[in-house]
């Protein structure tokens, strides 16, 4: 928020509690308002003093904002799973999460939210998962597949029992060879 906003929201305030506006209010009202979007800080004013008669300070502003965007970015993917998918390969994690960090910003901020046709979201049914990834680079034994207990690329050994353990014999010569 900039400072001629922070002043039409000082002025707001005074509209409600009769307060005096000066330059140094605006100057330090701005100062803690910087991040908070003016239209949400005039919504927070205006919830503010449909539920109490005390004096509306910066931090109530934040706190309010803070609580209506944490509301409606849990409304995007929260315990329902809404409508919409982010827009990446679940199987690339970092791209999702990002995805999935965008959406929910843009969810909060009460930007439009994409809808992704039903054909895309249909269109990698069918195809073949991959069981192990040849492009996963581990150091030293991990970095290859064990022939003495089957352990993928990345994954540990194993005893008869199932239990993790070193590396096997034939895995780490396996890594020298290569």
């Amino acid at each position: 928020m900039n400072r001629s906003e922070t002043a039409l929201l000082l002025a707001l305030c005074a509209s409600y509690d009769r307060r005096t506006v000066g330059e140094a209010d605006v100057r330090a009202w701005q100062l803690v308002l910087a991040d908070v979007d003016h239209q949400q800080a005039e919504a927070a004013v205006v919830a503010h003093y449909g539920d109490t008669r005390d004096w509306i300070m910066p931090a109530d502003i934040k706190r309010r904002v803070a609580a209506h965007r944490a509301d409606a970015a849990r409304d995007i993917q929260g315990p329902g799973q809404a409508a919409e998918v982010p827009d990446a390969d679940p199987d690339n994690i970092p791209a999702y999460l990002a995805a999935l960090r965008t959406q929910r910003t843009r969810g909060a901020e009460g930007g439009a939210l994409k809808q992704r046709p039903v054909l895309a979201l249909l269109a990698g049914v069918g195809q073949p998962v991959p069981t192990e990834l040849a492009a996963v680079r581990r150091p030293g034994a991990l970095g290859v597949r064990c022939d003495t207990c089957k352990a993928a690329i990345g994954r540990p050994c194993k005893t008869p029992s199932q239990k993790p353990r070193a590396p096997h014999s034939a895995r780490r010569t396996a890594v020298r060879a290569a």
